[in-house]
Protein backbone atom coordinates (compact mmCIF):
# COMPACT_ATOMS: atom_id res chain seq x y z
CA UNK A 1 0.00 0.00 0.00
CA UNK A 2 2.79 2.37 0.98
CA UNK A 3 4.66 1.58 -2.26
CA UNK A 4 1.52 2.29 -4.31
CA UNK A 5 1.05 5.68 -2.63
CA UNK A 6 4.69 6.61 -3.27
CA UNK A 7 4.32 5.60 -6.93
CA UNK A 8 1.21 7.77 -7.32
CA UNK A 9 3.00 10.71 -5.72
CA UNK A 10 5.93 10.26 -8.12
CA UNK A 11 3.62 10.14 -11.14
CA UNK A 12 1.80 13.29 -9.99
CA UNK A 13 5.13 15.06 -9.54
CA UNK A 14 6.20 14.12 -13.07
CA UNK A 15 2.89 15.32 -14.48
CA UNK A 16 3.18 18.67 -12.73
CA UNK A 17 6.84 19.31 -13.56
CA UNK A 18 6.88 17.68 -16.98
CA UNK A 19 10.06 15.77 -16.13
CA UNK A 20 10.47 12.63 -18.18
CA UNK A 21 7.29 13.22 -20.16
CA UNK A 22 7.52 13.99 -23.86
CA UNK A 23 4.59 15.76 -25.46
CA UNK A 24 4.47 16.21 -29.21
CA UNK A 25 2.35 19.03 -30.60
CA UNK A 26 1.01 18.84 -34.12
CA UNK A 27 0.34 21.90 -36.27
CA UNK A 28 -2.32 21.55 -38.94
CA UNK A 29 -2.11 24.13 -41.73
CA UNK A 30 -5.39 24.14 -43.63
CA UNK A 31 -5.83 27.31 -45.69
CA UNK A 32 -3.40 29.50 -47.60
CA UNK A 33 -3.27 33.26 -46.99
CA UNK A 34 -5.82 35.18 -49.03
CA UNK A 35 -3.27 37.68 -50.38
CA UNK A 36 -0.12 37.56 -52.47
CA UNK A 37 2.62 40.17 -52.75
CA UNK A 38 5.67 40.21 -55.00
CA UNK A 39 4.84 36.66 -56.10
CA UNK A 40 4.47 35.14 -52.62
CA UNK A 41 1.60 34.32 -50.31
CA UNK A 42 1.54 36.80 -47.43
CA UNK A 43 -0.36 37.00 -44.17
CA UNK A 44 -2.03 34.44 -41.97
CA UNK A 45 -2.17 30.73 -42.72
CA UNK A 46 -5.35 29.23 -41.27
CA UNK A 47 -5.16 26.08 -39.20
CA UNK A 48 -5.10 24.68 -35.69
CA UNK A 49 -2.88 23.08 -33.10
CA UNK A 50 -3.60 19.47 -32.15
CA UNK A 51 -6.99 19.65 -33.85
CA UNK A 52 -8.21 22.44 -31.55
CA UNK A 53 -9.81 25.78 -32.30
CA UNK A 54 -9.07 27.78 -35.46
CA UNK A 55 -5.87 29.82 -35.32
CA UNK A 56 -3.79 32.17 -37.47
CA UNK A 57 -0.15 31.31 -38.09
CA UNK A 58 2.40 33.70 -39.59
CA UNK A 59 5.53 32.41 -41.32
CA UNK A 60 8.85 33.91 -40.18
CA UNK A 61 11.05 31.71 -42.37
CA UNK A 62 11.52 32.73 -46.00
CA UNK A 63 14.29 30.25 -46.81
CA UNK A 64 12.15 27.10 -46.43
CA UNK A 65 8.96 25.92 -48.13
CA UNK A 66 5.80 24.51 -46.55
CA UNK A 67 2.89 23.17 -48.56
CA UNK A 68 -0.69 23.83 -47.48
CA UNK A 69 -2.60 21.83 -46.45
CA UNK A 70 -0.10 19.91 -44.34
CA UNK A 71 0.45 18.65 -40.80
CA UNK A 72 3.71 18.16 -38.94
CA UNK A 73 5.13 17.93 -35.43
CA UNK A 74 6.33 21.15 -33.81
CA UNK A 75 8.00 22.38 -30.65
CA UNK A 76 5.92 25.22 -29.16
CA UNK A 77 7.93 27.98 -27.48
CA UNK A 78 7.31 31.24 -25.67
CA UNK A 79 9.73 34.16 -25.57
CA UNK A 80 10.93 33.02 -22.13
CA UNK A 81 12.63 29.97 -23.68
CA UNK A 82 13.66 30.10 -27.32
CA UNK A 83 16.11 27.19 -27.19
CA UNK A 84 13.99 25.02 -29.49
CA UNK A 85 13.25 27.72 -32.06
CA UNK A 86 14.96 27.98 -35.42
CA UNK A 87 16.58 31.34 -34.69
CA UNK A 88 16.94 31.01 -30.91
CA UNK A 89 20.72 30.82 -31.14
CA UNK A 90 21.05 34.39 -32.40
CA UNK A 91 22.49 36.86 -29.84
CA UNK A 92 19.43 39.09 -30.17
CA UNK A 93 16.88 36.27 -30.53
CA UNK A 94 14.42 37.67 -27.98
CA UNK A 95 14.43 41.06 -29.69
CA UNK A 96 13.90 39.42 -33.09
CA UNK A 97 10.88 37.45 -31.92
CA UNK A 98 9.52 40.56 -30.19
CA UNK A 99 9.79 42.38 -33.51
CA UNK A 100 7.96 39.46 -35.13
CA UNK A 101 5.15 39.75 -32.57
CA UNK A 102 4.87 43.48 -33.20
CA UNK A 103 4.77 43.00 -36.99
CA UNK A 104 2.04 40.36 -36.65
CA UNK A 105 -0.07 42.84 -34.68
CA UNK A 106 0.54 45.43 -37.40
CA UNK A 107 -0.62 42.99 -40.08
CA UNK A 108 -3.86 42.43 -38.21
CA UNK A 109 -4.50 46.15 -37.72
CA UNK A 110 -3.28 47.24 -41.17
CA UNK A 111 -4.73 44.69 -43.63
CA UNK A 112 -3.85 46.84 -46.65
CA UNK A 113 -0.15 46.58 -45.66
CA UNK A 114 0.01 42.82 -45.17
CA UNK A 115 2.41 42.36 -48.09
CA UNK A 116 5.16 44.80 -47.03
CA UNK A 117 4.77 43.78 -43.37
CA UNK A 118 5.11 40.08 -44.21
CA UNK A 119 8.36 40.74 -46.07
CA UNK A 120 9.57 42.83 -43.13
CA UNK A 121 8.80 39.85 -40.86
CA UNK A 122 10.85 37.55 -43.09
CA UNK A 123 13.68 40.10 -43.14
CA UNK A 124 13.85 40.15 -39.35
CA UNK A 125 15.29 36.65 -39.47
CA UNK A 126 16.78 36.45 -42.97
CA UNK A 127 18.49 39.53 -44.39
CA UNK A 128 18.71 37.93 -47.84
CA UNK A 129 14.92 38.03 -48.19
CA UNK A 130 13.74 40.26 -51.08
CA UNK A 131 12.94 43.82 -50.09
CA UNK A 132 9.89 44.92 -52.10
CA UNK A 133 8.37 48.38 -51.79
CA UNK A 134 7.42 49.39 -48.29
CA UNK A 135 8.95 46.46 -46.42
CA UNK A 136 12.10 48.29 -45.27
CA UNK A 137 9.96 50.99 -43.63
CA UNK A 138 8.11 48.37 -41.59
CA UNK A 139 11.35 46.58 -40.73
CA UNK A 140 12.92 49.80 -39.46
CA UNK A 141 9.78 50.54 -37.44
CA UNK A 142 9.91 47.06 -35.87
CA UNK A 143 13.57 47.50 -34.94
CA UNK A 144 12.77 50.87 -33.32
CA UNK A 145 10.02 49.69 -30.94
CA UNK A 146 10.48 50.08 -27.20
CA UNK A 147 9.85 46.49 -26.12
CA UNK A 148 9.19 47.55 -22.51
CA UNK A 149 5.95 49.20 -23.65
CA UNK A 150 4.45 45.97 -25.05
CA UNK A 151 3.13 42.70 -23.70
CA UNK A 152 4.47 39.72 -25.68
CA UNK A 153 3.01 36.99 -23.48
CA UNK A 154 0.67 35.76 -26.23
CA UNK A 155 3.47 35.15 -28.73
CA UNK A 156 4.04 31.47 -29.55
CA UNK A 157 6.67 30.04 -31.89
CA UNK A 158 5.99 26.77 -33.74
CA UNK A 159 9.22 25.16 -34.87
CA UNK A 160 9.09 22.02 -37.01
CA UNK A 161 10.88 19.08 -35.45
CA UNK A 162 12.00 18.13 -38.96
CA UNK A 163 14.24 20.23 -41.19
CA UNK A 164 11.75 20.50 -44.03
CA UNK A 165 8.97 22.83 -42.92
CA UNK A 166 8.94 26.51 -42.09
CA UNK A 167 8.66 28.05 -38.65
CA UNK A 168 5.46 29.90 -37.72
CA UNK A 169 4.48 32.45 -35.09
CA UNK A 170 1.14 33.35 -33.54
CA UNK A 171 -0.03 35.96 -31.05
CA UNK A 172 1.24 39.50 -31.13
CA UNK A 173 2.45 42.55 -29.24
CA UNK A 174 -0.13 44.35 -27.15
CA UNK A 175 0.60 47.89 -25.99
CA UNK A 176 0.76 48.27 -22.23
CA UNK A 177 -1.38 51.05 -20.73
CA UNK A 178 0.70 54.12 -20.00
CA UNK A 179 0.77 55.32 -16.42
CA UNK A 180 -0.26 58.96 -16.01
CA UNK A 181 2.46 60.40 -13.77
CA UNK A 182 0.73 63.66 -12.80
CA UNK A 183 -2.11 62.08 -10.77
CA UNK A 184 0.45 59.93 -8.95
CA UNK A 185 2.47 63.03 -8.03
CA UNK A 186 -0.67 64.79 -6.80
CA UNK A 187 -1.69 61.81 -4.69
CA UNK A 188 1.83 61.68 -3.29
CA UNK A 189 1.69 65.33 -2.17
CA UNK A 190 -1.77 64.80 -0.65
CA UNK A 191 -0.52 61.74 1.23
CA UNK A 192 2.49 63.64 2.55
CA UNK A 193 0.28 66.55 3.61
CA UNK A 194 -2.15 64.30 5.48
CA UNK A 195 0.71 62.37 7.06
CA UNK A 196 2.35 65.57 8.27
CA UNK A 197 -0.97 66.78 9.74
CA UNK A 198 -1.43 63.51 11.62
CA UNK A 199 2.12 63.61 12.99
CA UNK A 200 1.61 67.25 13.97
CA UNK A 201 -1.58 66.46 15.89
CA UNK A 202 0.10 63.60 17.72
CA UNK A 203 2.99 65.86 18.69
CA UNK A 204 0.53 68.51 19.99
CA UNK A 205 -1.35 65.90 22.06
CA UNK A 206 1.93 64.60 23.51
CA UNK A 207 2.96 68.16 24.56
CA UNK A 208 -0.39 68.85 26.17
Amino acid sequence: MKKTILTLIAVCFLCVTGIGISHADNINLLTLPSATYSGHYVGAVGGNLNGGYAMKFYCDDFATTTYVPSSFAVAVSTLSNLSQTKFGGAPNAVSMYQQAGWLISQMESNPSQVGPIQFALWNVFNSSTPDPAGSSDWLNAARSIDASKFDFSSVRVYTATNTVNQEFVSGGAHALPETDVLPLICFGFIALFLYSRIIGKRAAIAIN
